[in-house]
Parts: C-alpha cells; structure tokens; sequence
C-alpha cells in the first residue's frame, strides 16, 4: 500500500499517539504526575533559538551536511570552548573535546573503547539507573561505593581498591542523580590522584555541573584532564534540549585519540555535525548563556516550592537535604519502608516516582525515593506533592 503524500496530506493522529506512546525517558499516562521524569519541562525549551540558528547558519557552505571529523565539528569545539571557558571558570582546549551523542552515548563510547566484558567498574551508591543498564549490558561487573553528604566516600573506596582494581570509577561529581550531592574538592583531589596510583579512569558525568542554584561554586572535574586520567562529560540535554542528542567529552589527547578509533566513528565520521552547526549558532549568539541563566532562576524556583510543599504534605519522619543544584530530591523514610510497594496505590491516585532500588548497584535503598521538579511547572509540582502525601499517610 503506497504512502499518502503531498501538502495536504495529514497522518492519522491515532497512529501517530501509538508510535509515540512511550519513552523510557518519560511516560506518566494520562492522568498521572510523574514526578520521577528526570528531564525539562517544554516550557524550558527554546524553540525560537533553534528557529534563528538554522536561518542563521551558512548553509551554502555545506560542510554540516557531510560526514564529520572524527572528534567533531572545529567550528563548534571552538563555540564550545569558549562557551565553557567562561561557564567552567577555567581555560578550556577546543582540541581536547570530542562531541557526542549526549552523555549516554558517551558512557556507552568508553565501556566499548576502555573496558572488555567482565572488567569491573565502580559507581556510586546510589546513581543514575539507565547508566547500570548500560554497564550490564557491555557485561561489566558493577560494584557500588557509598556516597554521604560530600559525595563518593574516598575510604570506602580505597578499601575497595586493596581487593580489585576497576577499569574505570563513574561518578557525577556535581549535583548527583539522584541525590543531589556535590563531590567535596578534596575527595575530588584523591580521587584523581588514586585514579594515577591504581591505574583506572575517572569517568565524570558532569551533566549538572552548570545547573547550580545556590551555594559555593566547585570546579568541574574536567580541570584535571591533565592528569591523564579524567573524562569529563558534558551535555545540552540539560541546559539547552535534550532531543538535540550532541554532548561532548573532554580529557587528554591519547584518550580522546582511542575514542576517535571506535570503528563506529571511522565508519560514520564525526558525531552530529548537522546539530552542531546548529548549536554552534546559539552558543556564538549567547543564546545559550542568556537560557542557562532562564533555567537557573525558574530551576531555582522550583527548588524552593517543592522544599516547602515536602514539608507541607509528607510525613515529619521524611529526611531529605535541599539540593543545591540539579534536577532531584532524595528523600529517606524510616527504615524498613518499602517504597517500591507504594508505586501501584500511588500510580492510581495519579502519582508517580522513582523508587531508590532502582538507583542501586544491588537493587537496595528501598526506602528511599528520587523526586524530580524539573519537568512539571509550580501547580503540577504542588498537586503531585500533595497526592504522593495522601498515599503515604
């Protein structure tokens, strides 16, 4: 049966509701606030900035319509660099950065390229789920290391080292999903310098590093990239789209040298040399420095109604610090709750969230539950509060 086509032609929107149905992403169901999505709500997203890049871009040079240099597009890793110069507060090199697909895209490049099937990785305990789906899936043997207040425990991890060294560590140094800790500047220090003595990679996710809201400013990790050791990972699917799928990684240029090896990119050339062209655009305009300030102060906002509605709603026995930047909350309720049975009475009073197991190396921490306030504005974020506080009472 061939295709109805011409400009007239509208595709059934019956069709269209069941082909977009469902993303792992986001999929609450009609009804349902889903306060575990963990991406921006559309109102955070700035379609009239895309709209003049793409005018704006010299499309007669053709160049983003070719395949790419391996380590991206250079009109874009300079747009970049000086973007994070300014934002990091530190020099940054245009030639040790190497776009990607997101960060994602980027974790899955450097178990391919730096671990082999039954190499171990540490991770924080907790940390973002679909990336130990990741890792399973390269079939790398996953051990989890404990976080508290400052991030990563540096001695639980060097007690971990005396029995078994990993082929890298994956941490989200900034704002941490899902706990919204920061990595405190000393225990970044040993990381990096027990990362040398041991001989493993320091994988950074530093996905919220520029989405902080209050309190003192730390350093990215991908201010010691020199020491060898260090990839850093940096994405817009926070601060700009993340439908853009284009991120990028910095560290030293032997690292970066074997990410530019993976046959899928001497195969298909440079990552999203089209998307970059794009985004070179908004960055050079200071479209992307006038929305991150945008998201800071709305993000901000929301920090602050959802700490209050907490407060409001559930019970007094829930723990949970306010985070300074990111996209969650991480609540602890009394030991020996089971969040993970809450789910279905929640789900039918029009509730959703994530449950802590789900971000545990060992499918523990059922007593804690990750809230996100970016993807629902102020009386959505109320609403679903307030719902989540009648299930649990």
């Amino acid at each position: 049966m061939s295709r109805p086509s011409g400009p007239g032609w509208q595709p059934d929107p019956a069709a269209v509701a069941r082909l977009s149905a469902s993303t792992t992403q986001a999929w609450a169901g009609p009804g349902i606030i889903d306060l575990g999505v963990g991406q921006p709500h559309a109102s955070l997203l700035p379609p009239a900035l895309f709209d003049v890049a793409a005018r704006t871009e010299p499309w007669q040079d053709r160049y983003p319509l070719q395949y790419g240099v391996e380590a991206g597009d250079g009109f874009f890793r300079l747009a970049l660099a000086e973007f994070l110069t300014v934002a990091y507060e530190c020099a940054v090199d245009p030639e040790l950065t190497f776009v990607t697909n997101g960060n994602s895209h980027a974790i899955d490049l450097i178990c391919s390229m730096f671990a082999e099937p039954g190499a171990v990785v540490f991770v924080e305990e907790p940390t973002y789920f679909l990336a130990l789906d990741i890792f399973r899936h390269h079939r790398l043997e996953v051990v989890g290391i404990p976080v508290d207040d400052e991030g990563l425990q540096i001695e639980a991890l060097e007690a971990e080292l005396q029995r078994r060294r990993p082929a890298f560590v994956y941490t989200i140094p900034a704002f941490q999903n899902p706990t919204g800790t920061t990595l405190a500047p000393a225990r970044r220090d040993r990381l990096v310098a027990l990362a040398q003595e041991h001989g493993f990679l320091v994988v950074a996710d530093e996905v919220y590093q520029l989405l902080r809201y209050s309190g003192p400013a730390v350093p990215p990790l991908a201010t010691a990239i020199d020491s060898g050791v260090v990839l850093s990972l940096g994405t817009f699917s926070k601060i700009l789209a993340p439908g853009l799928r284009l991120g990028w990684v910095q560290a030293a240029r032997p690292l970066l040298e074997r990410l530019a090896a993976a046959p899928a990119i001497v195969s298909g050339g440079g990552l999203n040399p089209f998307t970059s062209a794009i985004v070179r655009v908004v960055l050079e305009s200071g479209g992307q420095r006038d929305h991150l300030e945008h998201l800071r102060g709305e993000l901000g906002r929301r920090v602050a109604l959802t700490d209050r509605a907490l407060r409001t709603h559930l019970p007094a026995s829930t723990e949970y610090t306010v985070p300074d930047g990111g996209y969650f909350f991480w609540l602890r309720f009394p030991a020996g709750t089971r969040v993970s049975e809450w789910s279905e009475p929640a789900r039918a009073a029009g509730v959703g969230f994530r449950s802590g197991s789900r971000f545990s190396a060992y499918g523990s921490l059922d007593d804690r539950m990750r809230l996100s306030f970016a993807f629902y504005e102020a009386p959505d974020l109320e609403l679903g509060i307030r719902r989540l506080g009648e299930v649990i009472r």
